[in-house]
């Protein structure tokens, strides 16, 4: 599903686990720009 992402950058917070993460690997799998920020920078 193209949901027209490509080249478009996105910050998401706590993207080490859950929620976050689930939707930082969304993002980029569709071509996005992500930021990502979280606790642990190993998990990021």
């Amino acid at each position: 599903m193209d949901l027209g992402l490509k080249d478009r950058v996105y910050i998401v917070t706590g993207a080490t686990r859950g929620l976050g993460n689930a939707t930082a690997r969304a993002l980029a799998t569709d071509g996005a720009k992500v930021i990502v920020t979280g606790r642990d920078a190993k998990s990021a």
